[in-house]
């Protein structure tokens, strides 16, 4: 995998301000990835887009994951040819030397680590010292996933049902073969198990000049799972967010798990 190098520019300050706060701007803050294309016929390349933001598609953080990779058609891993820093977002370039479907992720991403202090009955994120009021401290970081799909000529599956990370869209309709009239089925799971009334907020990217902006919640069923239905195309983001104790020797308390999915609606 090719290494990326360290970002160093202004927008550190504001990277530091989206990881370290629990809770803060970081809960409206989601990293993504946004390829040039969706479905691939004769091209060799793909470039594909990383940041986080608020509003899609207007990135404002790099994502300095060190685990980006491809997941191949066959669902073997495969690396990026390019990963190229810059002040706002991540660019990357992937080969199609194969027909099928690639996924392009992030890979898991750590942030930093952040303290939460309960102060009069409430947690508040703490920067700094803890106050003497405080009954209370916990240690936090977030961990982040993000993910989408080109497919070139054909639809794989392999790459669909490659587990990464704890907390996981996993589409049950293919992710390129998401239409209008063809509703998008997907399951939510966390360590692998169903996650019922897990909440989901869906975006429609550029979005700027309509009247009404697609922005809804759905919550998924006893079974983890959740039908998403629609009304216009466009290039969608799906994103789950969910908190939990963090792993044993992760050396915090808790976790902040966002996994995102960026996908395309055909008419």
């Amino acid at each position: 995998m090719i290494a990326t190098q360290p970002i160093r520019t202004r927008s550190l300050g504001l990277a530091a301000l989206l990881w370290a706060v629990w809770p803060g701007m970081a809960s409206a803050h989601t990293s993504y990835l946004l390829p040039k294309v969706f479905s691939a016929n004769t091209e060799r390349m793909v470039t594909v887009e990383s940041a986080f933001a608020e509003k899609f598609f207007h990135p404002e953080v790099p994502v300095d994951s060190k685990d980006y990779h491809v997941v191949l058609p066959d669902g073997s891993n495969g690396e990026f040819q390019s990963i190229t820093p810059l002040k706002q977002l991540v660019m990357l370039e992937a080969a199609l030397d194969q027909d099928g479907t690639y996924r392009f992720s992030t890979g898991v991403r750590l942030g930093r680590i952040g303290k939460s202090a309960l102060i009069g009955g409430q947690w508040r994120s703490v920067p700094g010292e803890v106050p003497k009021e405080a009954t209370q401290v916990r240690t936090s970081q977030t961990e982040t996933v993000a993910d989408t799909y080109v497919s070139k000529k054909k639809a794989t599956r392999a790459p669909v049902d490659v587990a990464i990370g704890r907390l996981q869209i996993r589409p049950v309709t293919h992710p390129s073969e998401v239409y209008l009239d063809k509703p998008f089925e997907l399951q939510v799971l966390f360590d692998g198990k169903p996650m019922p009334g897990q909440e989901l907020v869906l975006d429609r990217g550029g979005a700027d000049y309509e009247e009404a902006v697609v922005h809804r919640q759905v919550t998924t069923d006893t079974k983890g799972g959740a039908v998403l239905r629609f009304d216009r195309p466009g290039v969608y983001v799906l994103m789950a967010r969910h908190r939990a104790d963090a792993p044993a020797g992760s050396g915090t308390d808790e976790r902040s798990y966002t996994t995102s999915l960026t996908f395309q609606v055909e008419e």
